[in-house]
């Protein structure tokens, strides 16, 4: 069995798209072109949409519409529409073929019906003469309907069904194994005819792989499904079947473009926050196990010679990450505001590792005696005021 995903055109305004959702299966998989001999039987093919209505909200349908494609050219489904058993699985609808417009039309009994969430229903075209000419055949399904009181609305959709040749195949593409540690290796491994070109997809390559039935994989480090495509027939109106499997990464690598932490954030690993603006407010973050990268935000601060029994001071103006480099002679805090002139003593930065600071938090180097001095650097969250 065939899978053919739903398409429409990506120009049409959103109130004329479906509202009813369709998923069109074939058998066999794929379709078989007929033999280019006119005295050879024809193939035989069977078309099955499956039609479901997502919202929750029901649709007043008058009619649905399967135009099919027909005659002895390339973009043609079938040689014959008169040859064709029509069946849609709805009580009290009728289906029938319109032969001037070459379509199946399905309706109800009544002027319209409601389709709701709960009305799943198929529509089936069987005994299929298909045609003799290897190509893609537009199928294109179209439905009256509303919602509400609004006017009924013609929505279209269209699928693109292959007849690819009769000695054509692409079978058992795997992945072995299918779960791996982080930069793990894998094999691709499949079946396919000689009669085609074959293309690997996958993170953003494509490999020609036509004359091969097998690749190894090496040092993956993150989920990943891996396509392959094969191409054959005239480069006019070629026909194309993909296969797909997927890899699982324990611990993977992730590449993701916003991540929410509403509770604690450990790492244990290396953390690269390069060219990123950071908001941990309102989180716990804790990096004591690991190695951080800030390039890029380097503030470095250096209290200088601090005497005896003076202070100084360095007032966080944003939040960030503070990194206590050296202290010599000094003891270091990290204090908040408590009241007007008041602060509290939060803790006392250990070296070399990265510290959460908010703003309004400041750093105070003290000496015991004589003198002394500590140097930091301060990565800032954000706009650095």
């Amino acid at each position: 069995m065939t899978v053919v995903i739903q398409t429409k055109d990506p120009a049409t305004a959103p109130d004329d798209e479906p509202l009813l959702s369709y998923q069109i299966t074939t058998t066999p998989s794929p379709l078989k072109a007929s033999p280019e001999n006119p005295q050879a039987p024809e193939e035989i093919g069977e078309v099955v949409i499956s039609v479901s209505r997502q919202s929750g909200t029901p649709a007043d349908v008058e009619w649905i519409r399967v135009k099919v494609p027909a005659g002895t050219m390339s973009p043609d489904l079938a040689t014959d529409l008169n040859k064709i058993s029509p069946r849609i699985s709805l009580t009290d609808w009728t289906v029938r073929l319109d032969s001037a417009a070459k379509e199946f039309v399905c309706a109800p009994t009544a002027s319209h019906a409601p389709i709701g969430p709960d009305t799943g229903f198929t529509i089936q075209l069987s005994d299929i003469p298909i045609n003799r000419k290897v190509g893609t055949a537009p199928v294109t399904v179209t439905e009256s309907s509303r919602t509400g009181n609004a006017a009924f609305k013609d929505r279209a959709t269209i699928f693109h069904l292959g007849k690819f040749p009769a000695d054509f195949y692409l079978r058992n593409f795997q992945c072995e194994p299918s779960i791996i540690p982080n930069g793990g290796d894998v094999l691709l491994t499949w079946e396919r005819s000689a009669n085609a070109t074959y293309e690997l997809l996958y993170l953003g390559f494509d490999r020609d792989v036509t004359n091969r039935t097998s690749l190894p994989i090496e040092g993956i480090k993150s989920d990943t499904t891996f396509y392959l495509r094969a191409t054959t027939g005239d480069a006019s109106n070629p026909v194309v079947r993909i296969l797909s499997t997927h890899l699982t990464v324990i611990k993977p690598d992730l590449d993701i473009g916003s991540i929410t932490v509403n509770d604690t954030l450990n790492a244990g690993g290396s953390v690269d926050f390069s060219g990123a603006q950071v908001n941990a407010a309102g989180s716990s973050v804790d990096f004591s196990r690991a190695q951080v990268n800030l390039f890029g935000y380097d503030r470095g601060i250096d209290s200088g010679t601090v005497y005896f029994p003076n202070k100084w001071r360095y007032e966080f103006r944003c939040d960030g990450f503070f990194i206590l480099n050296f202290q010599v002679n000094a003891t270091c805090s990290v204090q908040k505001p408590t009241g007007p002139g008041e602060w509290s003593t939060l803790f006392s930065p250990a070296e070399k590792i990265p510290h959460f600071v908010r703003k309004g938090w400041r750093l105070e180097v003290g000496v015991p005696n004589n003198l002394g001095r500590a140097n930091g650097d301060f990565y800032p969250f954000g706009t650095w005021l």
